[in-house]
Order: structure tokens, then C-alpha cells, then sequence
């Protein structure tokens, strides 16, 4: 293997600043790629090029600042597009509890990405369902998923960045269910069934309450993450929910990227709540006066995304959120999603 530098006699007119510009290098840069391949040779100790005879230059080399550049080419761009998603994901969810059996399901997500007259719309629908490796056999959980497969797709306004902004059309999705309302009371029927079609409806007539609900979750969250993440050079302060339709929590973020794959760029994600908040405030969704500090919760998130390096569509996430009260782990919260 031919060596990337060339041995280069000094003159008495080289400085090691004369030699770095031609190079399009810095000082610094030159000394350190000196220093780094001499081996055997005298090492640079300083700027001037006294009673060195010999120094190494770079037959090709690549400027720290220009090896940003194109790194950063390699990421998404921080404003939505139409291939950042793929088409169809696999998710694996487990919900983890103290003196509780684990909890585990996995399902299919199925995207559709089209243009709108506010930049992009997402239709989303969920299929597939399995609980701990078998379909949901208990009545409720099949009425639940029923009503929503009632529903879907349902189709959403995907901000600027990337977020989840708002329903398309909240009306159609009320339109949808009452079609289909007779069908779903015929096939589960008893009062049970029927106080949790209506509190359905009165949910999702709610668009406020019902939009929260799917905000809320951690699958969306991460699914449709704010692109200008993959781009935060410094730590930053943003609000995440980490229990499912209670509130948003403030938290400390920063962002680590690595590139040693060769096809796909990792961008982790970790944060700490910034923010006071109550377990029973966080189980009830609700502000409440004079909480004792005591009862405070401490709460990490961990979010790795896997994105290629020239399509820039998403591949791949694991994630995981831990919620802590009185130093014990009250939940812990997996996800994993992935195109195979």
C-alpha cells in the first residue's frame, strides 16, 4: 500500500505556516498528520521549522471542517421530505414494571406519504397486532382495535421539521367510524361493548383529547421526530411526553452521531427531565398545587435512529424511556422499529 504523504526536504524559506496554506491546512492540522505518521522521525514541537530536515505532507488530505461538510451531507436535511419514511415498519414495544410480568407487542405500521397543500401529509395505520407472541384474546383489547382499524388510515399534517402537526381531516374520521358503528355493535354486543363504543365516540369527537392520545405515544413521537435533531451541535432544552396522554415534561437533550457504518449514519439521542413533575401528576395528566418534592420523578430517554447515508430515509430506531420515582424504577419502556 502506497503511503498517503510525501517525505518533503525542508528549505530555508518553508515555515510550517507557508507549507499548511498550500496544503489549505492549518498549522495545527500539519503538525498533527507530521507528528502522527513520522515514526522514527524528529516530532514537531513547534510553529517554526528550525533544524528540521525533513517533514511529512499529506498527499491527500481532508480539513476537520470540510470532514463536517461531508458528514453532514450524510444526514437528513432539517426540513421534511417525502423519502425520509419508508413505506412500511416492523415495531416490537415492551413495557417493563416492578412485581408485573413484562408486556410485549408487536405490530406493523403502514405509511403513505403524499404532497398537501400545507407541504406533506401522512396517512398512518396500524396492523398485525400480537400480544406476548399471540393475538389479543380478551374482549376489550379486540373492540379497541377494532374501532380503531374503523378509521384507518388515519391521515395527518406533518410539519415543516417533521412532526406530527395535526389531523388532515378530523371530520372524516368521525364520518368513518359512524359508517361503520352498526357493523362493529352487531358483532360485539352487551353493555360492556357498548359503554366503550360510546366512550369512543365521545373521544374521538374530541379532536383535542383524541389528537393528544396518538401525540402523546411514544411510537409517534420518535416515528416523526423533529429533523433538526440530527443536525444540534449543542445540548438543548424541548418537551417530550413520557407517559401516554398525561403531559409533556421538559428535558435537557444532546446529540451524538456516529458514521463508522458504512451505509448508515447513527444519530443517539439522550435526555434528562429538566422539569419537576409528580408521579401522580404524571398518572393523572394533570397539574396539581403544592406536590411534595418528594414524590418527584426522574425520567431518561435513550433514542438511537438509523438513517442512510444517501438516501437519508430512516431505517431503523431503538428507543427507550425509564421513569424513576424515589430511586426505583417505576417504568421502563422499550421500542424498536425497524423496515425488516
Amino acid at each position: 500500500m502506497m503511503p498517503n504523504f510525501i517525505k518533503h526536504k525542508v528549505r530555508p524559506q518553508d515555515s510550517l505556516a507557508s507549507l499548511a496554506s498550500r496544503m489549505r491546512m492549518t498549522e495545527d492540522e500539519l503538525k498533527e498528520f507530521h507528528n502522527h505518521n513520522c515514526g522514527k522521525m524528529d516530532k514537531l514541537w513547534f510553529t517554526n521549522l528550525r533544524g528540521v530536515e525533513f517533514i511529512l505532507i499529506p498527499t491527500l488530505f481532508i480539513s476537520k471542517e470540510e470532514q463536517e461538510i461531508r458528514k453532514s451531507k450524510m444526514l437528513p436535511s432539517k426540513e421534511y421530505f417525502k423519502g425520509f419514511h419508508a413505506s412500511k415498519y416492523f415495531v416490537s414495544e415492551k413495557f417493563e414494571e416492578p412485581h408485573k410480568k413484562d408486556s410485549d407487542f408487536n405490530y406493523s405500521v403502514n405509511l403513505n406519504i403524499q404532497n398537501s397543500k400545507h407541504g406533506f401529509a401522512a396517512e398512518t395505520s396500524l396492523a398485525d397486532f400480537r400480544k406476548n407472541g399471540i393475538d389479543s384474546d380478551d374482549k376489550v383489547s379486540s373492540l379497541s382495535l377494532a374501532c380503531m382499524n374503523s378509521i384507518y388510515p388515519i391521515p395527518y399534517n406533518i410539519s415543516q421539521k417533521g412532526k406530527l402537526g395535526s389531523f388532515l381531516d378530523h371530520k372524516n374520521l368521525i364520518e368513518k367510524f359512524r359508517n361503520k358503528r352498526a357493523d362493529l355493535e352487531d358483532f360485539f354486543i352487551g353493555d360492556i361493548s357498548k359503554s366503550y363504543i360510546d366512550w369512543f365516540v365521545e373521544k374521538l369527537t374530541d379532536e383535542n383529547y383524541f389528537f393528544r392520545q396518538i401525540q402523546s405515544s411514544l411510537l409517534y413521537q420518535i416515528l416523526f421526530p423533529n429533523l433538526e435533531w440530527f443536525h444540534k451541535k449543542t445540548g438543548w432544552k424541548e418537551v417530550f411526553y413520557v407517559y401516554k396522554n398525561s403531559f409533556p415534561v421538559e428535558f435537557n437533550f444532546q446529540t451524538e452521531l456516529t458514521f463508522d457504518d458504512p451505509d448508515l449514519v447513527e444519530t443517539k439521542i439522550t435526555g434528562t427531565n429538566s422539569e419537576n413533575c409528580s408521579l401522580r401528576e404524571l398518572l393523572k395528566g394533570i397539574r396539581i398545587e403544592d406536590e411534595n418534592a418528594k414524590d418527584y420523578v426522574d425520567a431518561e430517554i435513550q433514542i438511537q435512529y438509523f438513517t442512510h447515508k444517501i438516501t437519508k430515509q430512516l431505517y431503523e430506531i431503538k428507543s427507550s424511556v425509564e421513569i424513576r420515582h424515589q430511586n426505583e424504577v417505576f417504568q421502563k419502556h422499550h421500542l424498536h422499529i425497524t423496515q425488516n
